[in-house]
């Protein structure tokens, strides 16, 4: 078993435009196919939610903490863009989000095959997130992987 990594990259407003777009391109581009409590997530990433913790936090200092922008407050946490990958894709099974700064393939593969039998798994949707503030522009590399 191993994993074959894509990679994807993209520069948004934001961590919700930037996994909209994620998921429309591959969505758009890739034959995938995932079986709903049958598949899982594994989501790797050093960074997910922080750029948008710290939207949410300057936007309440801003206008103050009674009437921050609500809309960003979900993205301050780590599994929001695997959440909404899980949604966007209709993948019901575990969905694990892993903050590293590393990809460990064989730790995914282990997780993975315990998974396989304890949910029996057809596959798991693997990908690793990182995002990179520059100029004030929010860009993400991804490198994503089906484990089957």
């Amino acid at each position: 078993m191993e994993l074959n990594w894509n990679t994807y990259e993209a520069r948004g407003k934001s961590e919700l435009d930037l996994v909209e777009q994620f998921v429309d391109i591959i969505n758009a581009e890739q034959d995938l196919k995932f079986y709903g409590n049958q598949s899982a997530v594994y989501f790797v990433s050093s960074n997910a939610g922080t750029f948008s913790s710290i939207a949410f936090w300057q936007n309440a200092l801003e206008h103050s903490p009674r009437f921050a922008n609500p809309g960003i407050f979900p993205w301050t946490l780590a599994n929001a863009t695997p959440g909404y990958i899980a949604r966007r894709f209709s993948i019901t099974g575990p969905n694990y989000t892993i903050i590293d700064k590393q990809i460990h393939e064989d730790q995914l593969i282990s997780s993975f095959k315990n998974d396989q039998m304890k949910y029996a798994l057809k596959n798991a949707f693997c990908i690793n997130w990182e995002l990179k503030n520059l100029n004030n522009q929010l860009s993400v590399i991804v490198h994503y992987a089906i484990l089957k």
